[in-house]
């Protein structure tokens, strides 16, 4: 009797615990953030997605909806579209239709596992085709709201003397806009000519522990310091990490659901 009560809360708890992983890494949530600039005039709305992975466990019409109703300028891609072992490349594709279908400019930069995957060239080709703009190592000037914003792209690889000289002709009057996948290199170069960063990459610890955070970042190792949410660098650089909308290795979150981010720059 004994042994079978002991049984049974073991697979109640093992239960419990699938349920849970399972809703941390297929329901998605909405991160808001609101940033101030004195460079508007009016409000800038970025919807970003990072990290998809090919995640074939996400409703992409509920998505769509809900980037429809925010209603962005632009749509930012931070990386990591497809994981490295993806083959079929269908998954991350509808995605990026269903993000086309909603009529605004959308934005790419590479994660390491784009450079990673053998259909690289074709998945560049397939964006391109679908109107997604890749950045590498370069920027281009963008009337969003009416005002006029630079956005540039950093190379996941990127060394500094690419940096600098991908943020030489920056105009400080203007919204400045860097998307890179990894927030680690950007934060090593930043020299506050950049107004906000926007990364992916750490998929927020993976696994994020109360008062402390993430657990396990690549690159970063245990306990990463740039592991999700907005922070300013010593600069006055903003840089916002979006945890990810997908997974790749282990799907595995813990207090770290799949998520994207809605932001709003305000005058």
């Amino acid at each position: 009797m004994r042994m079978k009560m002991i049984f049974s809360v073991i697979a109640i708890f093992t239960i419990g615990v699938f349920l849970y992983n399972r809703n941390q890494i297929s329901e998605f949530r909405t991160e808001k953030v609101q940033i101030q600039s004195n460079k508007l005039e009016s409000d800038i709305r970025i919807a970003q997605l990072t990290d998809f992975h090919s995640n074939h466990r996400i409703d992409i019409a509920k998505l769509n909806e809900g980037i429809r109703e925010f209603d962005p300028h632009i749509i930012a891609l931070t990386g990591d579209l497809v994981d490295h072992k993806t083959e079929d490349l269908t998954t991350s594709l509808s995605l990026v239709e269903s993000l086309e279908s909603i009529g605004v400019p959308i934005y790419f930069v590479e994660g390491n596992h784009e450079i990673a995957n053998r259909h690289r060239r074709e998945l560049l080709e397939e964006l391109s085709e679908r109107g997604v703009i890749t950045l590498r190592n370069d920027g281009l000037e963008a009337e969003v709201g009416g005002r006029p914003v630079h956005i540039y792209g950093a190379e996941f690889y990127v060394e500094e003397a690419d940096y600098q000289d991908l943020l030489g002709k920056v105009d400080g009057k203007a919204l400045n806009i860097l998307l890179s996948h990894s927030p680690v290199r950007p934060s090593w170069y930043a020299d506050g000519r950049v107004d906000l960063i926007l990364s992916g990459h750490t998929h927020g610890g993976q696994i994020r522990l109360p008062f402390i955070g993430g657990l396990v970042s690549p690159g970063q190792g245990f306990f990463p310091h740039y592991d999700k949410g907005l922070m300013e660098l010593p600069e006055g650089t903003l840089l916002h990490i979006d945890s990810g909308i997908g997974n790749s290795v282990l799907p595995i979150r813990i207090m770290n659901p799949v998520q994207y981010t809605q932001i709003t720059i305000t005058p």
